[in-house]
């Protein structure tokens, strides 16, 4: 059985399969989510890398890519949440990727009509939420 310690994805550590299940728990229970094409590398039982396609309502598209270690701290080492029109224009993306220091929030950003802005670090079911402001 794998132990449970505190982090920031639903207030638990599990293994990576596990951190798997609440993610794909996260993506069923979206009511505007329509589809999925999700990927699951487990590269250790505490480490993994998620990637895929959610589509939405309306056509839009969420990219995802995560790479996690939930042992022996839980670390999001990098993350990538894309939303994408029906015809494939950005409408936004949170990252960490290090290429903006002068953000507060370094490395965690987002990417909004060609601005970049101080974000707090997300998760899929954070970004599922967020989307809603944006989609039609």
């Amino acid at each position: 059985m794998a132990r449970a310690v505190r982090d920031s994805f639903g207030g638990l550590h599990l293994k990576s399969r596990e951190y798997y299940a609440g993610v794909q728990k996260a993506i069923l229970a979206a009511p505007h989510v329509i589809q999925t094409r999700i990927s699951f590398d487990e590269i250790s039982e505490e480490e993994c890398y998620i990637k895929g396609e959610i589509t939405l309502n309306g056509g839009y598209e969420l990219h995802v890519a995560e790479y996690v270690v939930t042992e022996p701290e839980f670390k999001r080492l990098k993350y990538r949440f894309h939303l994408q029109k029906p015809d494939g224009r950005l409408i936004v993306r949170w990252d960490n990727s290090p290429h903006h220091p002068e953000v507060k929030t370094h490395p965690d950003h987002v990417h909004v009509e060609g601005k970049v802005m101080a974000s707090h670090p997300m998760d899929i079911p954070q970004a599922l939420d967020a989307i809603l402001l944006f989609i039609e």
